[in-house]
């Protein structure tokens, strides 16, 4: 059975207006999106995990993210990409 994907998005206080912006487009595009007042890496990760999620995208600043995936069945990963790594709809 394939898994819905639910992402959060974070940021630091610098790039909310940023992360804001991508996740409201991939909210209109019929994604399933949460934002996080938690401005601290450490402190979303964990909200993303008990609110179970698929993914956290948590803005660094307007360029870099650091991903967490919590969707593999090895028990999730994080990598640090780009914003334009993203596909937006």
């Amino acid at each position: 059975m394939e898994q819905k994907v639910c992402a959060m998005f974070a940021s630091n206080p610098d790039a909310r207006a940023c992360a804001e912006s991508i996740a409201l487009r991939y909210q209109t595009s019929g994604m399933q999106v949460v934002f996080s007042a938690q401005t601290q890496f450490e402190a979303a990760y964990a909200q993303a995990q008990e609110s179970k999620m698929t993914h956290l995208l948590y803005f660094q600043d307007t360029e870099h993210i650091t991903m967490a995936s919590f969707a593999d069945e090895m028990g999730g990963f994080c990598v640090d990409i780009l914003v334009s790594d993203l596909q937006l709809p």
